[in-house]
């Protein structure tokens, strides 16, 4: 298959190794406005794709059966929908949307042209996370409260210097689906607060986010990009767990990868090879973003609790097969 990479900032070369060394894709085209990041992409992988400042533009010179959305979070929806309606398929880094209504209807546009929409997921879906999730689950019983950090350090600020709640919108939708994994309960309210941190950096935000959930369970996640590296967390996060006689605490050993190969490639590097076996398969494709929906719930929650500064009730994720 051909693919039309949208978006060749920082995050792009993660998805051109990981489409290079699977092999199954073609990359036919790079498509940005700063036509210079396409080139010097290109010519860092050794590629001759045909380059565009948009969709149509790339789609003239090129064939393409599928779309790879790397675009900031606020163009996930738009170019995800502009791509369903040209009839190609679409994988794109996180969030799916900004809100619920406009990913039911990326999943709801997807299934009904019978295309794949999929969308990155590594953190939730990371292999150690989830053994620390059945650990919690095994061993413990709910109500739990849960608590998480993330503050990370950035090579440069890239989009995320103009964005509007940087944190909430690019880092604590890992966290999301994290929780997911933790609790099944349904959550109920979000409250949110995320303040931009201007005099470290043009990027650094501080969130600071609280979910309740139908069990009883309470999760408070503190997230940030933060300048300092010696502050700095795993981008896995540093997790604690406390139930009624249980507890356990969970961080991500940056040295256990590179020391254990046997550990296999990264996260985002599974789910890469995910969504082109989907590609692959034959028959009706799936829609794996649907599976997403419940984190873009509580993204959903989380922003609207930001903007108005109260809590916010989580909205309810309806049948994504109707």
């Amino acid at each position: 298959m051909k693919a039309a990479i949208i978006g060749c900032g920082a995050i792009a070369s993660r998805w051109v190794r990981s489409l290079l060394a699977d092999g199954r894709i073609e990359i036919t085209a790079l498509v940005d406005p700063d036509q210079q990041a396409a080139q010097v992409l290109a010519a860092r992988y050794g590629l001759s794709p045909a380059v565009a400042t948009t969709l149509p533009e790339a789609l003239a010179q090129a064939e393409a059966d599928v779309v790879v959305n790397l675009t900031p979070p606020e163009l996930h929806y738009p170019v995800s929908r502009s791509a369903l309606t040209q009839g190609l398929h679409v994988l794109t880094e996180k969030p799916l949307a900004l809100n619920l209504p406009d990913a039911l209807d990326l999943v709801h546009l997807a299934r009904e042209r019978g295309l794949l929409l999929s969308v990155m997921h590594n953190r939730g879906a990371d292999p150690d996370f989830l053994a620390f999730a059945d650990t919690v689950r095994s061993g413990g019983r709910p109500p739990f409260a849960i608590t998480a950090d993330t503050l990370v350090t950035l090579p440069g600020p890239g989009f995320r210097a103009g964005q509007h709640l940087p944190v909430t919108t690019d880092l604590a939708v890992h966290a999301f689906d994290q929780i997911r994994a933790l609790i099944t309960a349904p959550p109920t309210e979000v409250t949110c607060t995320e303040t931009l941190t201007g005099f470290l950096a043009t990027h650094s935000s501080i969130a600071a986010i609280t979910v309740h959930f139908a069990d009883g369970s309470l999760f408070t996640y503190r997230g940030g990009y933060i300048v300092d590296t010696t502050l700095r967390t795993d981008a896995n996060g540093d997790w604690r767990v406390e139930g009624r006689g249980f507890a356990a605490r969970w961080a991500q050993d940056p040295n256990r990868r590179r020391n254990a190969p046997e550990a296999g490639p990264p996260a985002y590097q599974r789910c890469i090879t995910a969504m082109v076996d989907a590609l692959h398969l034959d028959g009706r494709l799936p829609v794996p973003a649907a599976g997403n929906l419940a984190s873009i719930a509580l993204l959903d929650a989380a922003l609207a609790s930001a903007t108005s500064r109260h809590p916010v009730p989580v909205p309810e994720v309806p049948d994504a097969r109707l």
